[in-house]
């Protein structure tokens, strides 16, 4: 199942967060050409449960905007909640929950599991202008990251198609793409350390990012320096160029 779009769960008493996030998030739905939605997205006179579903079967990122008024939404825990839950479950879905205001989100085992973008203990709502601006800035770029990564591993895997590969092999190709993805959007002057790379992309094995960082450097995609006894790696000319040749295609 191709899952592109990004599906924000919010009650309407948190309408003007909302209004935030989207406004962040723009550049990205222009850039990548994927599909916000939310219930607003719902029109006047359509079977909403079917409309809800639809939109969840092509959801490949899930933002939880919770509050007390999300949690205390029969309609979010009871509709919305458990089919973006199963997503996550089943197909990989991404779930990123936002804190907009202290409530009991660490006493609920279903959706505490998930890492918040901002720590329950530091809501939005306790944030000025500028805090604020950083966190959906974060949100951003979180989300720009599983595009990235999700154009490379299309590719690999559209170009594994006609070959005969192991899993292992497959495996490893993810390693990969979540490596170059890493690179590309934390594209500093200096360049990314081993350790930086390992803690981003959350893989379990270092030796896996080791190996994955040192072929990427063979085939001229990343490039490494040395500053105070320390390696840094960063995107070649080429890494760029390998990675925007893909989402020009997408």
């Amino acid at each position: 199942m191709n899952r592109h779009g990004v599906f924000i769960s919010y009650s309407k008493k948190d309408a003007k967060w909302l209004d935030y996030l989207r406004t962040h998030l723009s550049y990205l739905e222009r850039e990548y050409q994927f599909t916000i939605w939310e219930d607003s997205k719902i029109e006047v006179g359509t079977e909403w449960r079917a409309e809800i579903n639809k939109a969840i079967s092509s959801t490949k990122i899930a933002i939880l905007m919770v509050s007390a008024n999300f949690i205390s939404s029969e309609f979010i825990n009871n509709e919305e909640l458990p089919a973006l839950l199963a997503a996550a479950k089943e197909e990989g879905a991404y779930i990123f929950p936002i804190i907009i205001s202290h409530c009991m989100f660490s006493d609920i085992e279903a959706i505490s599991k998930f890492q918040t973008i901002n720590p329950p203990s530091e809501p939005l709502t306790l944030m000025n202008e500028g805090q604020r601006d950083a966190l959906f800035l974060k949100v951003t770029r979180e989300i720009k990251r599983v595009l990235s990564t999700n154009v490379i591993e299309q590719q690999i895997n559209e170009a594994s198609a006609s070959t005969s590969v192991s899993l292992e092999e497959l495996r490893l190709s993810f390693v990969r793409a979540t490596i170059l993805s890493i690179f590309f959007m934390y594209d500093v002057p200096h360049g990314l350390s081993i350790k930086k790379v390992y803690v981003l992309s959350k893989i379990e094995k270092r030796k896996e990012v080791i190996q994955a960082i040192q072929e990427l450097e063979l085939l001229e995609l990343l490039s490494k320096t040395k500053v105070d006894r320390i390696t840094y790696y960063k995107l070649t000319d080429s890494g760029h160029d390998f990675i925007t040749e893909f989402d020009n295609k997408k």
